[in-house]
């Protein structure tokens, strides 16, 4: 397993339906010819997410290279269906069904001929020119072209080697053996031209020469070309952008195949505000990656980040947020996938913020204030909820609501509404006494009285802290001992960290060893 294998691995651990990682870690197989692990990720890719198109891609194609031709072409009409001009998928289809062709000559199926073909060192070199692949086409449609391109084309000599398995030497014994029968029957014997000798490499040095010359050339643009790009970073990092553009441009005009020189640009306009030259870049260099095999998805996903994070910046949250998705289809990135929740985000805040209207808001508690007064709670909450919506920084409206929800009897909203009370105006000394009465209520004694100080430390003399706090008091005193009330109170994480102080330690031992002398100790924790 690779290390890009095992990272997606690692990935999958964390999310398992994500449907994007089974994909990615899929093609990795593929390209590693472990068809059987690129299947089970397929298939699980198209289980996850029916409608994901490259899913059936993935799938296919692990499915014709362990030789399931039929079930092949079952999964590739099944993508054509969604995406009926998929160029990829018919490709696929026309491929797996040639498979299933029978035999169209005395040396097997297309299927088995080429392979036998890319099976050889020296004819899988073949493949890499577009005339021999376009010969080798006409010999498919027509097998008697073989014999025809064979004294014309020293390569189609070695590919009738290797498909028929009859070597140069064989051939030659073969044609002295009907010599030399002609002649023991002493029929005039014509001159024939000596076979020539076949070398291993068939491809004549001259032909070879060009190809390598280009190659030779081609290699030399890459390097010049990424030679004016680093200079061109360099000048980016230095805040230089005219100058950074020019050496993207230089790198460009020498090897225009690079998308990434593109994307550097666009980087360069992003920091120069120029945002509709940010998104020709970027939709440049998809362009340049689509012509490119294969195809760089780490690349294209680049592009329609970018273009998402151009989309930010002109404040077109939508839009970005689409290139954000187009982006984690071509590859699962974490970064992307936050700048998608940060602009998700901004948009839920910028929609709070249109829609805020104290004086709306004000209304709507008047109105929620009236349905409360005649009991109708369930209504009196539906107002409060609006009024929240207008102006979600109004602690009265959160107090409000938290009097409705107790009526209601739902203590745990009411809880945290006034809590919220409380976050936004710490001095409300109200919200502190209803807490306190919740607590009360449920039981919870030590909080009842926590929140009933917290109220009477702001305000001595408010007498519904005061007389909540008196209640409670008597409570405890009066409540005989509850088991499952002492088990909860000994999960709250505050009753814990009291019982671990080793002050307290000792009063609970002197309690239990010594009962009279347990009045010292209290005195001694509390001096």
């Amino acid at each position: 397993m690779c290390i890009r294998d095992r990272k997606y691995s690692e990935a999958i651990s964390f999310d398992p339906t994500d449907h994007l990682l089974f994909s990615n870690r899929s093609a990795c197989y593929a390209s590693l010819e472990q068809y059987q692990d690129a299947f089970d990720d397929g298939k699980k890719c198209v289980e996850l997410k029916p409608d994901f198109v490259r899913g059936y891609g993935r799938k296919g194609l692990a499915e014709f290279y362990l030789k399931k031709y039929e079930d092949a072409i079952q999964t590739y009409t099944a993508g054509l269906k969604l995406d009926p001009n998929n160029e990829q998928l018919k490709e696929g289809l026309e491929r797996a069904k040639s498979a299933l062709e029978p035999p169209s000559s005395p040396f097997g199926s297309q299927q088995e001929i080429l392979q036998k073909l890319m099976s050889d060192p020296v004819t899988k070199e073949y493949f890499k020119d577009k005339d021999f692949l376009t010969k080798l086409q006409l010999c498919q449609t027509n097998p008697q072209m073989l014999f025809q391109l064979m004294s014309s084309d020293p390569r189609f000599m070695k590919v009738f080697q290797v498909i028929s398995g009859i070597s140069m030497e064989d051939l030659q014994n073969a044609q002295k053996g009907a010599k030399e029968a002609k002649e023991g029957q002493g029929e005039p014997m014509q001159e024939e031209p000596p076979m020539p000798q076949q070398k291993e490499e068939p491809v004549p040095p001259k032909q070879e020469e060009p190809k390598r010359k280009a190659e030779d050339e081609e290699t030399m643009k890459k390097r010049k070309a990424e030679e004016e790009k680093m200079k061109g970073n360099e000048a980016y990092k230095a805040k230089k952008f005219t100058e950074a553009q020019t050496f993207y441009d230089n790198a460009l005009a020498i090897y225009p195949k690079e998308p990434v020189y593109h994307l550097n640009k666009a980087s360069v306009y992003l920091e120069q505000k120029m945002f509709e030259k940010v998104l020709e870049e970027c939709d440049e260099a998809i362009k340049v990656s689509l012509e490119l095999m294969p195809r760089p998805l780490e690349k294209i996903a680049k592009a329609y980040a970018r273009k998402g994070n151009c989309f930010v910046q002109m404040s077109k949250l939508p839009e970005a947020i689409e290139m954000y998705d187009k982006s984690l289809l071509e590859m699962n990135d974490h970064s992307v996938r936050e700048a998608k929740r940060k602009a998700e985000q901004l948009i839920h805040t910028l929609a709070e913020q249109q829609y805020f209207n104290p004086e709306l808001a004000e209304e709507r508690k008047e109105a929620g204030n009236k349905l409360y007064r005649e009991g109708n709670y369930t209504a009196a909450i539906k107002e409060y909820d609006e009024a929240i919506k207008r102006n979600p920084k109004g602690a009265v409206l959160y107090f409000n609501r938290a009097l409705a929800l107790m009526k209601m009897l739902d203590h745990s909203r009411a809880l945290n509404d006034m809590q919220k009370c409380l976050d936004l105006d710490p001095k409300y000394v109200k919200a502190y006494a209803k807490r306190g009465n919740i607590y009360h209520f449920l039981k919870e004694y030590h909080k009842a009285l926590a929140e009933y100080d917290k109220g009477l430390f702001l305000e001595p003399n408010n007498e519904e802290c005061l007389e909540g706090k008196q209640k409670t008091q008597q409570a405890v005193y009066q409540s005989p001992p509850d088991e499952e009330r002492a088990k909860k109170a000994m999960d709250d994480p505050e009753i814990r960290a009291i019982l671990s102080d080793p002050r307290i330690q000792q009063v609970l031992k002197e309690v239990k060893e010594n009962p009279s002398g347990a009045v010292g100790a209290c005195l001694l924790y509390t001096s």
